[in-house]
Formats: structure tokens, sequence, C-alpha cells
């Protein structure tokens, strides 16, 4: 389950924001595990999701941002799970099939057959941003002949999704014997807002609308997952089924606020500070994964693909950048999944050895932090001139990493509005104004 924009402070289970009520997730996170340091693989929505698929990095198939589609030769998750002998389906955003056609013009999502999910590996499909969505069932479970085909649902975008999930599960539970993949991925909290009830009445009357409106979001994806989890239940499948709930990336805190916040952690969507690709990342398996485990170590979005294929039976694939997490979760492998973890995206750049992360902007700025520390990616923490070798240590390790990317390398030109957020956030000098220091930033000038 992938939510959108979700800020890592709006999950209960966090205790950051006495706001925010997210029980079912909260329960999730007891029935198995918390990680306090799950990342995705980019801070802006269509690359995270190429990578969370394919378990890739996805810059070396050179999805680096929005606007750029997902090759159909890359292979998926549930293209890998047909070897095995899964049915996929897939509710809610796709997002890989995003073109630019033209500086012009916004890039905009287009009902190109070749580009829908079903050509990557997704048997079902009822995919779409609000109300208007490519569907291979009817949510009534009505298979559609002509398939895809484009639907208009004008019920409330969240709901609709649930349902079109639930309405998959159903299908499967007509066929208990044969193994599922379920990709359930919300358009929310993301913008445009909405005021969905009974969410909406419940947050603190004083609260920004924004804020009141993502936590009613929030509140009905809470109550989406409840259903979901009910109806595995039902299925007499809880025990044979492992849910991954995740963030895509951040909550965008400028113009743009989707009402979701980052608290503490630094930056927003569009950054590779903590607070753009530090997400909720939970994981449950009742009967296999112990419950009520937080794990420190980090983890990453990839892990999700590298974990189901060899749950699957499926043979190690060297491709897959991720790794089997389950052992780390049961006990059985006491060390930890990933000893690096890289970031490349536009013209920033960054890789992660615990304690420390090295943030490289274009060829103006380096920035080494130990993120271990309270106090993270401050200004005043920057330690290039104390630990000049980790970082070029570091540094080298980035450049070997993105020597296999597509294109190669790290970004040489500084990206400005890049530059001003990590300055406004107070992680840079860049080029920006001061370092806004509430939960939202002001808005851009």
């Amino acid at each position: 389950i992938f939510s959108d924009d979700h800020g890592w402070a709006d999950l209960g289970a966090q205790g950051v924001d006495k706001d925010i009520r997210t029980p079912n997730l909260d329960r999730l996170a007891r029935d198995g595990v918390l990680f306090k340091r799950g990342y995705v693989t980019a801070p802006q929505c269509t690359p995270s999701r190429a990578g969370i698929l394919t378990g890739t990095y996805q810059q070396r198939f050179g999805v680096e941002h929005n606007g750029i589609p997902m090759p159909s030769e890359v292979v998926t998750l549930p293209e890998r799970l047909k070897g095995a002998g899964y049915v996929s389906g897939i509710s809610g955003k796709w997002h890989l099939n995003v073109v630019d056609p033209g500086k012009t013009e916004r890039p905009k999502e287009r009902f190109d057959p070749e580009l829908l999910p079903h050509r990557q590996g997704f048997d079902e499909y009822f995919t779409g941003f609000r109300q208007d969505y490519a569907a291979s069932h009817a949510l009534d479970g009505s298979p559609f002949p002509d398939a895809p085909r484009q639907v208009h649902e004008d019920g409330f975008r969240v709901t609709t999704q649930t349902e079109a999930a639930l309405g998959f599960l159903d299908r499967r539970a007509k066929a208990p014997d044969q193994p599922w993949f379920l990709y359930l991925s919300y358009m929310a909290p993301h913008v445009p807002l909405d005021s969905p009830e009974p969410w909406f009445s419940r947050p603190p009357a004083h609260l920004p609308q924004e804020r009141r409106q993502a936590l009613a979001l929030l509140g009905a994806i809470d109550h989406g997952v409840g259903r979901i989890r009910e109806k595995i239940g039902a299925m007499g499948q809880e025990q044979k089924t492992l849910v991954f709930f995740i963030g895509d990336n951040g909550a965008p805190l400028g113009r743009a606020w989707n009402g979701s916040i980052n608290l503490p952690l630094k930056g927003q969507k569009g950054m590779l500070s903590e607070g753009g690709i530090r997400v909720p990342f939970i994981a449950a398996w009742p009967g296999k994964i112990p419950g009520g485990q937080v794990y420190d170590h980090p983890v990453i979005s990839l892990d999700v693909a590298a974990t189901a294929a060899e749950l699957a039976g499926l043979p190690k694939e060297p491709a897959l950048d991720g790794v089997n997490l389950l052992p780390f979760l049961t006990g059985d492998n006491d060390g930890v999944p990933h000893g690096t973890l890289y970031w490349r995206w536009m013209s920033q750049a960054a890789v992660l050895e615990m304690p420390y992360k090295l943030i490289v902007l274009g060829e103006r700025e380096r920035l080494l932090f130990n993120v271990a520390e309270p106090e993270g990616e401050d200004i005043g923490r920057n330690l290039m001139a104390q630990q000049p070798d980790i970082a070029a240590r570091l540094e080298d390790k980035l450049k070997g990493w993105t020597s296999g990317l597509q294109p190669p390398g790290l970004s040489a030109t500084p990206h400005r509005r890049h530059e001003r957020l990590f300055a406004e956030h107070g992680i840079s000098e860049g080029t920006g104004s001061a370092a806004q220091t509430s939960a939202r930033p002001a808005p851009e000038a």
C-alpha cells in the first residue's frame, strides 16, 4: 500500500503529532514492524514508483524525474511473480505513463494502452487519479470485455480506490489456492485536497483548513487499510499475507502544501534531505514477523520486490537492488540490510552510510551530516570541514554508483530552486532565504 506525498510525522505510531489519528495503521505497526528509518528512492512520484515496482534503482533505466514514462522493457515485480503463478492487481495511481509533450505544457497523464499497467505484468487494474480511471473491471466486479476501458467515478477518490482493491480481493477469494499480489496506490494526501466526511469533522477546528483536509484524507486511507485487512482476515489469508505500507515521498511544504508535515525531519518533497525521502514505512505478517518491533536500521522501498520475489520461491535475481528483509525481522540475520544507500534526483545526489549522509548539490555544494544525531541535517552541523576524509570516501562511492546510471555521473549543473529550498530549510547556505522553522515553510517567492 503506497500513499502519496505523505509526511513522516503523519502516522500515529511515530508519536510526533497528537492530531494525527491512524488507528488501523498503528495496529498494523503493532502487528509487525515500524521502520523508523525507511526510505524511498526519490523525492518525487514517478521515479519513486518506478523504484518500488521494479526493485531496481530507477535511474538505471533512465526514469530520473516526473515526465519520463517507465520503459516497457523494464521488468516489474508483477512480471517476476508470474513465474511463481501469481495474479496481480493495481488500484489507484499508476503515474508511470506520464509524458511531457513539450516545454510549454505541463506533463499530463495519457490514456495510452501501451503504457498502462497490463503491459507491465498486472492482470487486473483500476488505475487513475481522482474520478477518471483505466479499468479491467467495474467496481461491481464485472469484467470489461473491451479492457482497458475508460471509466468515470464521481465518488471520493480514496473510497473508490479502496473499493477497487476490495473487488480484486473478492475475486481472489473465489480461487483461494492461487497466490496474488495487490498494489494499492492511494492518490492521497496529494493535492487537490478534499474534505471527505466523516473524517473532515474529526480534527480540531482551529487547525488550518489544509491541515484538516490532510488529516481527513489520511483518516480515509487509514479506514481503507482497516477494510483491506478485515477482508484478508475474512478470506482466511491473514497469516499468508505480507503487507507493506509506505509513503512515496515526503510532504510538499511550499505553495503546494497538502497539509501533511515531515517533522522533525528537515526538508520536503523535491529534496534529498530526510524530509523528502524518509517516509512512513511499516511491514506486517502475523505468524511470520514478530509484532511490536521498532526497527532502526535503514531500509528502502527497493526491498519490497526483493523480499516478495524470494518469498515467492523465485531464484535470486542480481538485477534487484533491494534485499529480502524477512531474516532481519525474524532474528535469523543480526546484521544490517544495507551498508550503503544511494540517491540521484536531477541536480541532487546523496549517499547514506550510517551515521553519515553526504548530499551533493550540483557542482557547488557538498553537505555532510551525522543523521543519527537529533539535530540531523542542520546547516550548523555540516561536517565537511571536520570530516573531509569521510566526505571524500562517500563521494567516491557516490561517483562509482552514478557511473552505472542513465545518464552516468553526477550533475554538474546547479538547480537554483533546489539550492533555494535547501537554504530555506536551514540545511545549506545556498542562494535562498533564511531558514523556516515552522511545520510549513512560508510560500516561495
